[in-house]
């Protein structure tokens, strides 16, 4: 059958089911998927109603598909701002990191996300914000963690019947 609007004349509708067979990459596959439902005639509506995607979307895959290589239909690399600590600084930040902060001058148990942006600061002299330490944190192995509320394993009847005893012995 031929294409509903011609968006895809010229696109070997073979090549693109062989890359479907292939494709491991998500975005990839449902680019191909929008492009092999247009070639068998259904229009960009129609095909909104059967996956639900958005009818402008379908328009933007459709011309990647014309524009690309069939064998390159996942997401772009997406660029991002420069690191701003050099390869030297973060060979430095993560040896300071897998130590101790004691060891690195500080009166702290461990490293917090606030500890870590302030040694970043005052060594590097370079300002991150809280947001963006857990990826820093993450990119040097280290994990952030919190308390939790209750343990997950606890009994609720025995922390009830604790509550009570701490509550009647006036400790609060």
């Amino acid at each position: 059958m031929t294409s509903w609007g011609g968006k895809l004349d010229g696109v070997d509708e073979e090549q693109l089911r062989e890359q479907l067979r292939r494709e491991i990459d998500p975005k990839a596959i449902k680019r191909i998927t929008v492009a092999l439902l247009y070639l068998d005639g259904d229009s960009p509506a129609k095909i909104q109603r059967l996956l639900g995607i958005h009818e402008q979307t379908i328009y933007d895959w459709l011309d990647d598909v014309a524009e690309r290589d069939v064998t390159a239909l996942g997401d772009r690399p997406r660029g991002g701002s420069a690191t701003r600590l050099t390869d030297r600084q973060w060979k430095q930040l993560t040896a300071t990191l897998a130590a101790s902060p004691s060891e690195a001058g500080y009166n702290e148990p461990t490293w917090t996300k606030e500890l870590v942006r302030d040694h970043i600061a005052e060594t590097f002299d370079v300002e991150y914000s809280l947001a963006h330490m857990y990826r820093v944190m993450k990119r040097a192995g280290l994990s952030y963690q919190t308390a939790r509320p209750r343990h997950y394993k606890a009994d609720p009847s025995e922390q009830r019947e604790w509550r009570a005893e701490f509550k009647k012995s006036g400790r609060r």
